[in-house]
């Protein structure tokens, strides 16, 4: 399948817009809020990367933060070009009737009687492209945490199959009790920093994002080359200990890019910070890539944004590459494999090839090549 294009991208982030990100990144000093997350015998108090300006569960308030985000990639095409162009939304987010019914009815100090709205995650594509002018084709992609990857995915098939010139594809995040409530019962999250492939690991740290990129092939510095998406999955929130599944991802990612491993320049890792999803993934670039690979995470910038750190985390990664450097990866100090370590400085880099990997629930797994030309 032939390459497109990313022609430009927009974040909104814990940490501010892409600028706003790369400051922080830049200083190292991510800002970490806290939420009230119920359980089902009381309330706690955990770590989040909140949004500066809250976002609520509510049709209106979505749908306003991501025309912004549309809003912001498509300034630069004309009326015409943006009736040839689709809107694909990635989340992890549940339909929200299904969100308020469960609240209502199994939190015993929320219960209240319950009646249903019908609101729905799709409407907020067709109404935004009604309203900015966009392609009547639109999308909603929900794969857990590959969500906004692989609606990048569907929007290079879209326009390479010839139905669409451009797509925007948006990652939406925001807090969600019943979400959150589901990692803490999982005991998946940590009560203080994310520590990617450190032996002192402990969990993660939820986040709120939306971002956005537009796609197509007219020129551009950024390139996608390829990727290769798959669901498979020892359990319904984990893969094998060995990272086979990881391992058949990457080689396959880079084998549908003509792509040698040979060839990349560094490796955007998944890297939740979970005991064994980061033990698989370590486990899994030990089996494609020799131990020089250059790899980071960029989650304890931004926290885990679930469906939306496909986009987000290109997006900021793509920034940083065109600020000239390579982020490090925060609060590392011990590798969980001592052959393998990530970034611990901030590396220079003006391009290359790079190869981003985003691992989710239910063996939803998906590695994307991209590529900025010197």
């Amino acid at each position: 399948m032939h390459s497109i294009n990313i022609l430009d991208y927009s974040i909104n982030s814990s940490q501010g817009d892409i600028d706003g990100m790369l400051e922080v990144i830049k200083n190292s000093n991510p800002h970490i809020s806290s939420k009230e997350v119920p359980t089902l015998e009381d309330k706690i108090q955990i770590p989040y990367f909140l949004l500066e300006n809250e976002i609520s569960l509510d049709q209106e308030s979505i749908g306003l933060a991501i025309k912004k985000i549309v809003l912001d990639v498509v300034s630069k095409l004309t009326t015409s070009q943006r009736e040839t162009t689709a809107l694909i939304i990635g989340t992890a987010l549940v339909d929200l009737n299904v969100v308020d019914a469960v609240e209502a009815s199994v939190y015993e100090y929320k219960k209240k009687p319950f009646e249903s709205t019908k609101k729905s995650i799709d409407t907020y594509a067709k109404d935004i492209a009604k309203e900015l002018g966009l392609n009547d084709f639109t999308m909603t992609i929900n794969t857990a945490c590959t969500s906004s990857i692989n609606a990048v995915l569907e929007a290079r098939n879209l326009i390479n199959s010839g139905i669409v010139d451009y797509a925007v594809v948006v990652g939406v995040e925001v807090f969600s009790q019943m979400m959150s409530s589901g990692f803490s019962s999982m005991k998946l999250l940590t009560s203080s920093s994310q520590k990617p492939f450190d032996n002192d690991r402990d969990g993660l740290v939820l986040g709120e994002a939306i971002a956005g990129v537009l796609v197509g092939k007219d020129n551009s510095k950024w390139s996608l080359r390829g990727g290769y998406s798959n669901c498979n999955s020892l359990t319904i929130t984990s893969v094998s200990p060995s990272g086979e599944e990881y391992a058949d991802v990457m080689q396959k990612a880079m084998e549908y890019s003509n792509t040698n491993k040979k060839n990349i320049t560094a490796l955007k890792a998944h890297a939740t910070s979970t005991h064994t999803n980061d033990m698989s993934e370590i486990n899994a670039i030990s089996k494609v890539f020799d131990s020089d690979l250059i790899f980071t995470a960029l989650k304890p910038y931004t926290g885990h944004t679930l469906g939306a750190c496909g986009v987000l985390e290109m997006s900021i990664f793509m920034a940083a590459i065109d600020e000239g450097f390579i982020p490090k990866t925060l609060n590392h100090k011990d590798s969980i494999m001592q052959e393998y370590i990530p970034l611990k400085e901030h590396k220079k880099c003006n391009n290359g090839i790079f190869i981003l990997n985003y691992f989710g629930f239910g063996g939803n797994n998906t590695s994307v090549i991209i590529q900025k030309e010197a």
